[in-house]
């Protein structure tokens, strides 16, 4: 009997069809597509995570760091609609902290949908603090938040 508690671990390229299956579920626009997951997974200097649920992912999280800079970059956090309020994103969000600081980072940056107010909350509840709009930046013209969170 597989375990239906969900598990925290990186990803790997053969989870490609499990984030492609995912970002279809979660998002509506601005998807990611198999080649830029792949570039992510293999040749991006990031941390890529996900969630399974009985051996399906039902989450993801992808952290971008640069050389010389002592911010990480929230990428992206997505949580199947259907694992909302389960602490997912929680859990996504801690392990990307925990491994910004074991980098020697000192700050998070990340970009939100104006619209997304449960991950808004979420940020929030965290220390994160709304430090910039970002004008049409999404696909369908969207405007993001720029938040920031101290590690200090």
């Amino acid at each position: 009997m597989e375990e239906s508690s969900p598990k925290l671990r990186g990803a790997r390229t053969d989870d490609l069809a499990g984030l492609l299956r995912l970002e279809e579920r979660t998002f509506s626009s601005d998807r990611f597509t198999r080649d830029q997951f792949r570039h992510l997974l293999t040749r991006a200097n990031a941390t890529a995570l996900v969630v399974t649920v009985a051996g399906s992912i039902v989450a993801n999280a992808f952290m971008l760091w640069r050389s010389n800079s002592k911010k990480g970059h929230l990428y992206t956090i997505a949580v199947d609609p259907d694992f909302h309020g389960k602490g997912i994103g929680k859990q996504l969000l801690l392990a990307c902290e925990a491994e910004a600081r074991k980098r020697g980072c000192d700050q998070i940056i990340l970009e939100v949908r104006q619209d997304n107010t449960g991950a808004i909350a979420l940020y929030q509840k965290h220390g994160y603090q709304v430090t910039g709009v970002m004008k049409h930046y999404y696909e369908d013209n969207s405007d993001a938040y720029k938040m920031t969170r101290s590690l200090a």
